[in-house]
Order: C-alpha cells, then structure tokens, then sequence
C-alpha cells in the first residue's frame, strides 16, 4: 500500500512510527512542513518532530514552507510524485491513499481529488462531530470529558473536520491526565485503527457514515486568554485548563490591571490539602479571586467561586508580563510586592500576615 502521510508535530510523529514498526511493506512519502526561524529575533530553528523522524528512518519527503497568511498555498503548486498519482498498479496493488494528522495546511480539492472515493484520510483526535477544529486534544481535557477519542475521516473540500467517518474508537483515561499523556494515548489507538482500516480500506469505505450536524461541537486554537483565570471559575475549570493547555500557554492572573503568569500546584498535592484545612476559617470569609498567603506552606492561595469549600489553587510562583519584569518570583516575595503595589480589597484586613487582594475579571469571561 502506497501511503502519502501529511503532518507536523509529535502526535503524527508517533502516529507514523508506529505504522513503519508493524507494517514494514507500507511504501511512504512524507509531506511535512520545513524547519523555521521562531523566537524573539528568530535566533532559534523549530524542526517539527515529522521531520526529525522522516529523516532517521530515511522516508522519501517534500518539506514545504511554513504557512504564511501573506502567502498562497503552497500545495497549490506541488506536483503529487508519479508513483502515488497512479491510482490502480494492477489487481495485487491497490490505489494509493492521503493520510493526514496534524497537517498545518488546507489541501486543495484538486489533490483530494486524485487518490479517489474516500481514500484522502484525516486522523482527528476526538469523537467527531464533536470537537472539530484545531485543538480537540486541549478542549477535550479542559472540558474533563470522561471518554476522548479518535476518529478517521474523508477529508472533505467542504470544510475542515466535515467529511464522512470510515472508522472511531473512544478511549477512556484517568481524569488527571494531562496533554502530553493523552497526546501519546490518542496517537497509539490511531495507529491501532489505521493498522487495521489500512489493509481493509474497501471495507471500511463502503460502511463510512455522515457526521450529524446537530451534534457539532468545536475547538478553537488556543490563545493565551483561555488561561487567564476569571473569578467565577471553579476549581474544575482551572484544573482543566492547565491540564489541557499549560503545555502551550501558561495561566495567568491579572490583579490592579498588571497581568502575572504563575505556575501552580497541579494536579491536586498535599500541599493543597494542608492549606484547605489550616485555613478553613479564612476561606470561608473570602469572597471569588481573593489571594491569600501561608508562608509556613510557602504559597499563595487562589480563592475560586462560588463555593468557600472547594479546595484553593496554591501558586507557588509568579512572573510580571512586562517589560522590566524581573522574572519568576517565589510567593514571599511576591506577596511582599503585591502589598506594596496592589490597593487592597474594601474592608480586608491589611497586614502581610493577613492580606487579600481580588483578581480583575475578564472583560468577557470564556
């Protein structure tokens, strides 16, 4: 089988590995994005992981350039290679097929079009119709679904995630896991479905069926406001979010309108756990997006609405966005600078033994 594998990053990295391990008679040609300048100043070379894996088992590629708004497609001017532009070789040789998983690239219906009815595949990494979109993975995690799962699909010129389903597996996983586990599970139980669709593909294209529209839900590319707590969130938003998507962004607070990243203690600890009980008392005073701070544990606790009684986010270190900003600082010494900076909250008590101060909102809380 002749298979034109389309992709970038780790999960279709560990996708294609998995395929050339159990089906050494694959013949593959890799389509992938080339290396580029990223960074400040892009000082620094980003090589996707496709690449890095393409190039050690010596798999024949094309690198395109990266996409670029200001740019066209530059699949639009890619000639597929002779050997997988033959649809048919003889009765012993089937047509080809496109494989797709993690492609940054819109291919063009005039490609799709050349490998024939239901054979221009895309591996999305959730239960489709739900979850379309860029980061499935993230917003499935976030959203603490109990099963995720993976699904192969036509790739349709309609729309991005549209087309019809040859084959889906769900997939149950610990409800603490984060990405970069869930990532490695999803990408393992696509290439157990694509070791057995693959040889079997007539089949699974004569069964494929149409998503329902009324059941469409989607997943939006992540940005660094999906990670900046509001303080009407709750403890399982949070837990969530970081979870799902600190491997991108980190989460943020915003306090007297200066805007602080912080790194936190999660999953659940002991920690989290002392301070709940220690200061049960306190707690219950507090009002959603209050901040208190415990320099025995050494953290600083994130009251989350609107329950008094579920467990705090414990921040054990905070960094000021801006220019000037003096890197991540350990929660006494930020607690220090927040009383010297931040007005307290009406009617708190002001002492750095006893000190609250409240998040501001976001301007619309998502």
């Amino acid at each position: 089988m002749r298979v034109l594998f389309c992709g970038s990053d780790t999960f279709s990295a560990r996708i294609l590995n998995r395929l050339v391990e159990g089906n050494r008679a694959l013949k593959i040609y890799g389509l992938i994005p080339a290396s580029s300048q990223t960074g400040r100043g892009l000082k620094k070379v980003y090589r996707p992981p496709l690449l890095d894996l393409i190039e050690k088992l010596s798999i024949p590629h094309h690198s395109l350039p990266r996409p670029d708004s200001g740019r066209a497609n530059p699949l639009k001017d890619w000639s597929i290679p002779e050997e997988f532009a033959r649809l048919e070789d003889d009765a012993h040789q089937p047509g080809p097929i496109l494989l797709s998983a993690s492609f940054p690239y819109r291919i063009p219906a005039e490609m799709i079009g050349r490998f024939g009815h239901l054979r221009a595949l895309n591996v999305h990494p959730s239960l489709l119709p739900r979850y379309r979109g860029a980061a499935p993975i993230q917003w499935q995690l976030a959203h603490g679904e109990p099963e995720l799962g993976v699904s192969i699909q036509e790739l349709s010129p309609k729309g991005f995630d549209t087309g019809a389903i040859l084959a889906q597996n769900a997939l149950s996983l610990p409800p603490t896991t984060c990405y970069p586990a869930a990532e490695a599970a999803l990408a393992d139980l696509a290439a157990d479905i694509l070791d057995q669709l693959i040889p079997n593909i007539d089949s699974h294209i004569a069964s494929a069926w149409p998503q329902d529209p009324s059941k469409v839900t989607y997943a939006p590319k992540i940005t660094p406001l999906d990670l900046r707590i509001d303080p009407s969130w709750s403890y399982a938003k949070v837990a969530g979010r970081y979870r799902g998507m600190s491997h991108q962004h980190p989460l943020s607070i915003q306090l007297n309108g200066e805007l602080y990243q912080v790194e936190v203690d999660l999953p659940e600890t002991p920690t989290a756990a002392a301070f709940a009980t220690q200061h049960s008392g306190r707690m219950a005073r507090t009002q959603p997006g209050d901040l208190l701070f415990d320099r025995t544990l050494d953290r600083v606790a994130l009251r989350l609405g609107p329950d008094p009684s579920t467990p705090p986010v414990l921040i054990r270190a905070a960094k000021l966005v801006r220019a000037g900003g003096k890197g991540w600082l350990a929660p006494a010494a930020w607690w220090d600078r927040l009383y010297n900076t931040v007005p307290p909250v009406p009617g708190a008590s002001r002492s750095l033994k006893n000190f609250s101060v409240a998040l501001d909102p976001l301007p619309t809380s998502s």
